[in-house]
């Protein structure tokens, strides 16, 4: 008995291209993948080409449509007078002479004040407090400057809280991390820093305000230890003087009741040492005074102690809002996302189709 041939029905019919409700992607080869992926990508074409071009334009719209930012860039140097530094440095010569080691010690803490100092001070809460706090007026700022804002940081940053001194604190927090930028370079010993708002004329206010701050803090501390040294100098010269004047009285005394000593060794020993004390007496007295006059001249002076090398009100830099990137970015994003997207749906669609 034979058999015929059975003609090969649909079912026994291999497919020639693998339906992907049927056989995961963990079962296909990587050419079989491509044409899928391909495929996927043909059929939502327009949305994969449509969805990024419109969220590119979007972004680049908001990203012009953004208030520009303005830094104002400063640097300064700081350097204490010849004279400041000479009276200093023989300050704690004397002091550690005279047994007051208490001035040499504010000699020693004034040399301690490096650059690096300085940058400190500029982040800290003292000075930010008192530069929040202070009132601009920059309702005139100028072409593309910005808009017109008069009032002080709190207002400007907006801060945040329930009292007067907690919004305060969140401006300093704002402006301390938005705001400003220091830089210290401690070879050369420049502070560099800028301010940056919205307001081309603010960004200079507020970086010539830190300036004047930095300024005034430096006259305070020179007039300050200028005014102890000052006093204590005062009270030594008064000592001073009148060991000078004890010493010339008990030579005059000596020299009265010893009007020939030149036959007597021991005389003439005497002599010597009486005037000794009176030579050394006149030195430092004579040396107290210098030093006292020198202070009462630096209690007194106001002259600037910092050097300003870049001025802000000439380096106010407009910065760029990055909107091409920023468009490139949203485009790149957006192609990604939708093309996950689309390969995404059409899974589903997969998944929810009717098993043959």
């Amino acid at each position: 008995m034979t058999t015929e041939p059975r003609s090969p029905d649909a079912t026994d019919r291999p497919s020639s291209s693998p339906s992907p409700s049927r056989i995961g992607d963990a079962g296909r080869s990587d050419a079989e993948l491509l044409d899928y992926y391909r495929s996927v990508l043909r059929r939502h074409a327009r949305v994969i080409v449509a969805v990024p071009l419109i969220v590119s334009v979007v972004a680049l719209g908001l990203s012009l449509s953004r208030q520009r930012s303005y830094a104002a860039h400063a640097a300064f140097l700081v350097s204490e007078p010849s004279s400041a530094s000479s009276t200093l440095g023989s300050l704690t010569s004397i002091a550690s002479q005279l047994g007051v080691p208490a001035l040499g010690a504010i000699a020693q803490g004034s040399a301690s004040f490096g650059p690096q100092f300085y940058g400190d001070l500029l982040n800290s809460n003292a000075l930010v407090h008192a530069i929040v706090m202070t009132r601009f007026d920059a309702g005139s700022p100028g072409e593309f400057g910005g808009n017109p804002f008069t009032g002080t940081l709190v207002e400007y940053l907006d801060g945040n809280g329930k009292t007067q001194s907690d919004r305060e604190i969140d401006a300093m927090k704002r402006f301390g991390k938005k705001a400003l930028a220091v830089a210290v370079d401690r070879p050369t010993g420049v502070v560099r820093f800028e301010v940056k708002t919205k307001n081309r004329l603010l960004s200079a206010l507020v970086a010539r305000r830190m300036l004047d701050l930095i300024n005034d803090f430096n006259l305070r501390r020179r007039q300050t230890q200028a005014g102890a040294e000052r006093d204590f100098s005062a009270r030594r010269a008064t000592a001073a003087r009148d060991t000078l004047r004890n010493a010339e009285a008990e030579l005059a005394e000596f020299r009265t009741t010893n009007i020939d000593f030149s036959r007597s060794p021991r005389l003439a020993t005497r002599e010597t040492e009486l005037q000794r004390r009176v030579s050394m007496a006149q030195q430092i007295y004579t040396t107290v005074a210098q030093r006292y006059e020198s202070a009462n001249i630096e209690a007194v002076r106001n002259t600037p102690l910092i050097t300003v090398l870049d001025a802000p009100e000439g380096l106010v830099e407009s910065l760029p809002r990055h909107s091409v990137g920023i468009a490139a970015g949203a485009l790149v994003a957006a192609l990604v996302l939708t093309c996950l997207g689309a390969l995404f749906v059409e899974r589903l669609r997969a998944d929810r189709a009717p098993q043959s």
